[in-house]
């Protein structure tokens, strides 16, 4: 059967009868003996049950109003407790016991009856006559169970089980029997518990069995009935209830009680009797314990939860028991006598009467206490945990610290301290047990049981009263207190604990001069284990003693100082910091914990008559005066700053160390807090730190955080990729294009080739950080650089195209000037790369994504300076959009040029920006961000970025017209070649250059389009052909004898700026076929041989032609 939870089986949920405080119960006529509630009317129950009821000579107590109606069969009456044979179900009752037996016990003879609880129910054998009820009862060293119909009597005698002012529970169950079938008696107990009968249980153990009823003197099991006990002596009376004695209806008109449970010198002490108005199952056997765990050792959470939901803190007595029953949960077995003391066989004890039927050992079905395996779950680990700080947190209480109390009546309040160090040491259990607890923000964590302990330990040590003093003892003196010096000095040290709690005058100490107090002692006892069990037990701290002086009424009263060092809670803790100042996700506590707290106390004299709430340390001298501590780092390391260049141990190292306390304020449930402390010294050992505010302080180290995976979804991965595959089949096509032909093969797209290329070879290089080759440092290393020069080549020739527009807008310099961006574009992304490599060379290639570095201030350096590029970006631009309608050229092509590639250059311009600008879309996607409170920019990012290079293609390519005539020439060159079946091998006839006046090239002296200085209607100068001597303009085709500035072809002279074809001669302007003159806007039938692969326009300055020798 299923074991119902601890809490599922106390008294007030499984009883149909219940007296816990049955003083309560009774009023003054049913009080026996003058029995009182004070002085000592009480005792300690049993753990979880409160208080007991302590009967001495004569006295008893008795209820009469606790029948309850029968709602199901609608009578006013319990039919079951009016007679136990209307109990159809059988009946179960129970009663705790604490006895306390004299000599006389051993004596021959039954003796006295003394009873523990009594419905009344009695009989006389000699007479034969009987008294309906049942009763629990003492007689010898006998304990006797009584159920009685009043026709029949079942008796259950069972001897030897007697302890000594020891808790014990009996628990009876009975059913009438079923004699119909006497085979089930050979079928071993199984049988003859079904058989029904009267059966006895000590602690939860099966001492006996009776099923045949008792018999008179006569031998008959018929028994004459006699009025059952009513509380007014009528039949149809109310039932009675008695506790500590007992009566029967004959007695009762006598007036006279009789079998008293205690004696002056030998107490009783009953508690929590209980009915159940059915035979218990074996499976509910446990019910008689209520909810009681007699196995300390092996209690869990649940069952001690539920034994305390009975236990009183306040009252010593039960704080004490509740005490050593929570450590034998968290340490182990008590050092004290257990409330249960294991069995052993008692030599005297005798088998029942009835042995043939009687067992005396309990049966296989009867459940025992139930010992937990180790919890496997991080749910029930978490459970665990917390209900163990749930029960220490009952236990914690401060309510009856009141101040002024004796030092010896409140010093076995002090050792609850060593308890609670067990729930926040460095056990294993502990640790993973408060790892699940991180989990849950709605959770405090260990650092609630260290507050409470605290609070606790101040409140109670606090309390004692410090003046206390025997007049008729002047030695007198306690473990803790010294009256002589009028200070208590309580020390302790538990599971990775140690903790020291003063309470002190503090003005004689500063009228001594002593301004600060050192902690800790090493050479009290309280170290002894510490010195040899933890790691490096160095670390010390002093404590100022003027945090009260300047609060009015506050500086002449005691205080109590606590001071603790924990070992256990630097593992412990809850994870949770600041993250202002402690940037990393990834930390730990790198020291053991500190704790120093104060709380300044009543005047003795005065006690709870003075008001010291207003007295608190005083900020302002606190700031002044602050707690000053040494750490001694659990691990001695060095941070970041010197670890090896290309270390694979970078993830592993420490970054940066903060000196802090735990703030309970601090959000919900508090954090680690640097605010308030800082560090005034570190090394590599140890830290010193200085605090202005009392309560916990360790020093936090923030470690390298290893990021997680930065990978974006598969279908951006799949979106960028495709991206950049079209993107550089694009910029292919428009790189070869430009490289090729003659038209868009001048500066400016030139330029832009270089920056498309620039970008493309980026984008394939960022492919490949998509594979594993970011894992190795050195391949990361490499990769990342890689992938940074390149783009910033790309955004440093996107600000040359922007300077040469700047120059072809308000210089007319158009052409010719490729060359001189080089060094630029190629050598500032060069003298980057070095800078980070001296500057922050240990920290590179440590970005998942092969991007510099994982460091925020590496990544703001390049983008730093990657935007000085941006910045001279936009003043060209700026001064090209001002100056764009005033282009210093009387050119009208070269005007339409320039604004049209204008648009393109400002659109990819503002694109890089958005990607590469400090501050923008690459900034925070590449960026260490993990405590900063920003989108995820890295999708987008992913996404314009593997598409950038399409949109370059189509602002720098498609969105310029000299690049679509140039295509569209090429498209025509193609198509003539299909038609003719041939390359253009015979020379273009006049008549054909005439009619294709768009497919010229023009040139400029001053690098317009158009031939002439500045002269519109001159005509524009052609190729030559041949080796012909050429007007200005042209370029040489032979190696003849050529001005300055012309390109040597077939050797013909020609005058400056002249092309030649095949040394004809040919006027300015004109293109040469093969020596004849061709008018303006011919078209070349081949394109002339050129020392450069991409054709450039003519110098800015022309020259005057040579005459050939």
């Amino acid at each position: 059967p299923t074991t119902l939870p601890p809490d599922q089986v106390l008294y007030p949920r499984t009883t149909d009868y219940h007296w816990d405080r049955f003083d309560q119960n009774a009023t003054d006529e049913e009080v026996i003996g003058n029995w009182k509630a004070k002085p000592d009317g009480k005792g300690q129950g049993p753990l979880g049950f409160g208080t007991a009821i302590k009967f001495k000579t004569g006295e008893c107590l008795y209820d009469v109003d606790w029948m309850k109606r029968d709602e199901d069969l609608g009578l006013w009456y319990d039919p079951c407790m009016w007679n136990p044979m209307n109990c159809t179900e059988g009946v179960s009752f129970s009663v705790w016991e604490k006895m306390s037996f004299g000599d006389d016990v051993f004596e021959g003879g039954k003796g006295a009856k003394r009873y523990l609880m009594s419905t009344g129910g009695d009989f006389n054998s000699v007479q034969g006559r009987a008294w309906p009820g049942f009763a629990i009862y003492h007689e010898g060293l006998d304990i006797v169970a009584l159920v009685s119909t009043g026709e029949k009597v079942w008796v259950l005698r069972v001897s030897g089980q007697l302890y000594n002012n020891t808790w014990t529970e009996i628990g009876v169950r009975f059913s009438l029997p079923m004699l119909t079938n006497p085979d089930l008696a050979f079928e071993g107990v199984g049988g003859l518990e079904k058989m029904g009968g009267l059966e006895m249980f000590i602690n939860l153990e099966k001492v006996g069995h009776t099923i045949v009823p008792d018999s008179t003197a006569r031998g008959s099991t018929i028994w004459t009935a006699e009025q059952r006990l009513t509380h007014n002596g009528r039949p149809r009376g109310k039932p009675v209830m008695m506790f500590g004695c007992h009566q029967n209806s004959e007695l009762q008109e006598f007036g006279e009680f009789v079998g008293f449970a205690g004696t002056d010198e030998s107490p009783a002490l009953i508690d929590e009797v209980a009915i159940w108005r059915r035979a218990l199952p074996n499976s509910q056997l446990n019910y008689f314990y209520g909810g009681f765990s007699p196995d300390v050792e092996n209690i869990d959470e649940d069952q001690f939860s539920a034994m305390m939901q009975g236990v009183d803190v306040n009252d010593p007595g039960q704080a004490k028991a509740a005490q050593e029953v929570l450590e034998a949960m968290l340490l182990g077995p008590p050092t004290t006598v257990p409330p249960f003391p294991t069995r052993t066989a008692d030599p005297l004890a005798k088998k029942s009467t009835t042995e043939w039927y009687t067992q005396d050992t309990t049966t296989d079905a009867v459940p025992t206490s139930t010992t937990l395996g180790k919890i496997n779950s991080r749910d029930g680990k978490r459970k665990s945990i917390l209900s163990r700080q749930d029960i220490m947190s009952g236990m914690l209480r401060t309510e009856a610290a009141r101040d002024g109390q004796d030092p010896e009546l409140v010093q076995d309040r002090f050792s609850l301290a060593y308890v609670a160090a067990a729930l926040i040491s460095s056990d294993p259990e502990n640790v993973e047990g408060w790892e699940t607890v991180d989990d849950w923000t709605t959770e405090e964590g260990a650092s609630r049981t260290v507050r409470e302990l605290e609070d606790y330990m101040l409140a109670w040590v606090g309390s004692v009263n410090i003046s206390a003093e025997r007049i008729d003892d002047p030695h007198w003196r306690t473990t803790y207190f010294d009256p002589n010096e009028d200070a208590m000095r309580y020390a302790t040290a538990g599971n990775d604990m140690v903790m020291n709690v003063d309470k002190i005058p503090l003005r004689p100490i500063r009228d001594a001069g002593e301004i600060r107090m050192k902690y800790p002692d090493y050479d009290g006892w309280e170290w002894a284990d510490a010195k040899m069990l933890w790691n490096n037990p160095r670390d010390n701290f002093t404590v100022p003693t003027g945090m009260f002086e300047n609060i009015e009424g506050c500086n002449d009263n005691p205080v109590t100082i606590l001071t603790a060092v924990y070992n256990g809670l630097t593992y412990t803790a809850p994870k949770r910091k600041n993250p202002v100042n402690i940037h990393s996700r990834k930390f730990r506590i790198d020291t053991k914990v500190i704790s120093a707290k104060v709380k300044l106390n009543a005047d003795p004299m005065l006690g709870e008559n003075m008001n010291v709430d207003h007295c608190r340390p005083d900020p302002v001298y606190m700031k002044d005066n602050p707690i000053k501590l040494t750490f001694y780092h659990n691990e001695v390391a060095k941070t970041k700053r010197t670890l090896l260049w290309h270390s694979d141990e970078y993830w592993e190292g420490l970054e940066v160390r903060h000196c802090v306390w735990w703030n309970d304020r601090f959000g919900i449930n508090g954090a680690w807090d640097d605010h308030g402390c800082k560090i005034i010294a570190t090394d590599d050992a140890r830290t010193d730190c200085e605090c202005h505010n009392f309560g916990n302080y360790a020093v936090l180290a923030e470690l390298l955080e290893e990021p997680e995976s930065l990978r974006v979804a598969q279908w951006i991965m799949i979106t960028k990729w495709v991206g950049i595959i079209i993107g550089t089949i694009l910029l292919t096509f428009f790189a070869v294009l430009v490289f090729v032909s003659v038209i868009v093969g001048e500066m400016f797209h030139q330029i832009r080739m270089w920056c498309c290329i620039s970008y493309m070879i980026a984008n394939i290089i960022m492919l490949l950080t998509d594979t594993s080759l970011c894992y190795d440092r050195h391949e990361n290393i490499a990769l990342s650089m890689a992938l940074v020069y390149f783009y910033q080549a790309a955004i440093v020739w996107n600000t040359c195209e922007t300077h040469a527009t700047f120059k072809g807008v308000t210089s007319g310099l158009i052409n010719g000037r490729t060359s001189i961006y080089h060094p630029f574009a190629w050598g500032i992304p060069l003298l980057t790369i070095g800078f980070l490599m001296i500057v922050d060379g240990e920290t590179l290639g440590t970005h998942p994504l092969c991007f510099i570095s994982w460091e925020r201030p590496v990544i703001q350096r390049w983008f730093i300076l990657t935007s000085f590029s941006f910045v001279l970006t936009i003043i060209f631009t700026v001064i090209v959009i001002v100056n764009i309608m005033k282009v210093q050229s009387h050119n009208k092509d070269t005007v339409m040029y320039l604004k049209d590639q204008v648009k393109g250059m400002i659109a990819t311009s503002i694109g890089m920006m958005v990607l590469w600008c400090y501050g923008t879309i690459g900034y925070f996607s590449y960026m260490k961000t993990n405590d900063m409170d920003v989108i995820n920019m890295m999708p987008m990012f992913q996404i314009l970025n593997g598409w950038f290079g399409v949109f370059m293609f189509l602002f720098l390519g498609l969105w310029s017209r000299r690049f679509r005539l140039g295509v569209n020439n090429k498209a025509e060159e193609e198509r003539k070649k299909r038609e003719s079946g041939k390359a253009y091998e015979t020379e273009e006839s006049p008549r054909t250059a005439e009619t294709s006046p768009m497919t010229s090239r023009p040139t400029s002296p001053k690098g317009s389009i158009h031939s002439g200085a500045g002269d519109e209607d001159e005509a524009p100068t052609s190729r030559p052909g041949s080796g012909a001597s050429q007007a200005a303009g042209s370029r040489p085709a032979s190696g003849t004898s050529q001005p300055a500035s012309s390109r040597p072809g077939s050797g013909a002279s020609q005058p400056a700026d002249s092309r030649p074809g095949s040394g004809a001669s040919q006027p300015a302007g004109s293109r040469p076929g093969s020596g004849t003159s061709q008018v303006a806007s011919s078209r070349p039938a081949s394109r002339p041989p050129s020392a450069d692969a991409i054709p450039e326009e003519p110098e800015e300055t022309p020259v005057e032609p040579v005459d050939a020798e």
